[in-house]
């Protein structure tokens, strides 16, 4: 029970960290959203290693696949909230929420694992919700395509398959704790450097108290905790049964959009959502066919 209670207490924050990302995004840009979220983040999430006694035992080979993931899980965030600039945090949650079945393409593409009619099907379907999300409905005025921030945030669901893919086997051999951890220091620098040097001090001391408030809520709960309460939950149950809970990170998103950041929803939301769901859905029946 309480393991159920720690994965819904996760997708549910997940889902609201792209409204805190919104709200953020008023004060400073995405350079600077990353850096501050990562340096009240990490010592947290460190703290969290540290207790848990978990070990950096990586090997030279391993090192050097660290330094690959962070350079994707890098430029997967800013990617991200760069997106996330010009598009709606509902249509946010709901475009991520595609992530396993672009995970499935890159699969089949790059590792040549086989896509079953289930799969097949998941992605068309999905697709098709896609395409109404992005054009709010209106797929005739060929306007949508003009979309910049839906299709950034499309863009960083396969960024965040590629990260998947390329950590797959580290993450699968040492505590994913100690990789994300390994992994998000050198975003931590860059964009450190970033804020030390390029970055206006006196316009980022005038975040508004909401605004402080949502990066702390991205840094610790987001960030630190989330990280260690799923990877509780994958240990517990298994990556499969927790990948269900998965499918209420959009829903807690527009949960908490449309009352605190007065976003629409309307028809096309909702339909175009409903299929990305029941797209996903159909595309994890069945893995090869």
């Amino acid at each position: 029970m309480l393991t159920r209670l720690l994965l819904l207490f996760t997708v549910i924050v997940w889902g609201w960290t792209f409204v805190a990302t919104k709200i953020c995004l008023d004060f400073v840009n995405p350079v600077e959203l990353l850096g501050l979220r990562l340096l009240l983040g990490l010592p947290v999430l460190f703290a969290v290693i540290v207790f848990k006694r978990v070990r950096f035992d990586f090997t030279r080979g391993e090192w050097a696949r660290v330094l690959i993931g962070a350079a994707v899980i890098t430029s997967h965030f800013l990617i991200q909230i760069s997106g996330m600039q010009y598009t709606t945090a509902t249509n946010t949650g709901w475009i991520i929420s595609v992530t396993p079945l672009v995970m499935a393409a890159l699969s089949f593409v790059f590792l040549k694992e086989r896509l079953g009619r289930f799969q097949y099907a998941g992605i068309a379907v999905a697709t098709c919700g896609i395409l109404l999300l992005v054009s709010r409905g209106h797929l005739a005025s060929f306007g949508w395509l003009k979309s910049t921030g839906d299709w950034l945030v499309l863009i960083s669901a396969h960024t965040w398959a590629i990260y998947t893919v390329v950590t797959r086997d580290i993450s699968r051999k040492k505590d994913p704790l100690a990789v994300t951890f390994a992994m998000l220091v050198p975003a931590l620098v860059v964009t450190l450097c970033y804020i030390m040097f390029i970055s206006d001090w006196s316009r980022i001391a005038q975040m508004s108290p909401r605004a402080v408030w949502a990066l702390l809520f991205l840094a610790i709960p987001g960030m630190a905790l989330g990280q260690w309460f799923w990877q509780v939950g994958v240990a517990k149950i298994g990556a499969a049964r927790a990948g269900i809970y998965l499918y209420l990170e959009p829903v807690a998103t527009t949960v908490l959009a449309i009352p605190l950041l007065h976003e629409p929803f309307g028809l096309p939301t909702a339909l175009g959502g409903g299929l990305v769901l029941a797209g996903v859905w159909l595309g994890q029946r069945q893995k090869t066919g």
